[in-house]
């Protein structure tokens, strides 16, 4: 990926729409897990019918897209913000790299906690 640090991104307006687009959809896997998980079925939530819930393809899958979008809509409009104030190429060349570093690391705890409830139920 080539960045010019001196400047701020050319692509803003795609990284507007992205913004927005995972938005609806991190609004919408919110309102998915809502429904599922807590108004469909009978009787009241239990730790055995959590853990049955977690044994369904669909649970992780969800959960999944849910920490890909979250991440990205996050991280995205963290790097807007840093762009907006952050002018000077070194300090740029900085923030991107820990941006980076924290984002993947947060996707990494993520999937190793998807991992561990997958093979918990």
């Amino acid at each position: 990926m080539k960045k010019n640090f001196k400047e701020t991104s050319k692509t803003g307006g795609t990284a507007w729409f992205l913004q927005r687009v995972s938005a609806i959809i991190l609004f919408t896997l919110l309102m998915l897990h809502f429904i599922t998980y807590h108004f469909v079925g009978s009787g009241d939530v239990t730790y055995a019918r959590v853990v049955e819930a977690m044994k369904s393809p669909w649970f992780n899958l969800i959960q999944f897209l849910f920490l890909i979008t979250a991440i990205y809509h996050g991280f995205n409009g963290l790097w807007a913000v840093i762009e907006d104030y952050v002018h000077h190429k070194a300090w740029r060349m900085v923030l991107f790299g820990a941006v980076m570093t924290l984002a993947l690391s947060l996707f990494f705890i993520g999937l190793l906690t998807l991992f561990k409830v997958a093979n918990l139920a």
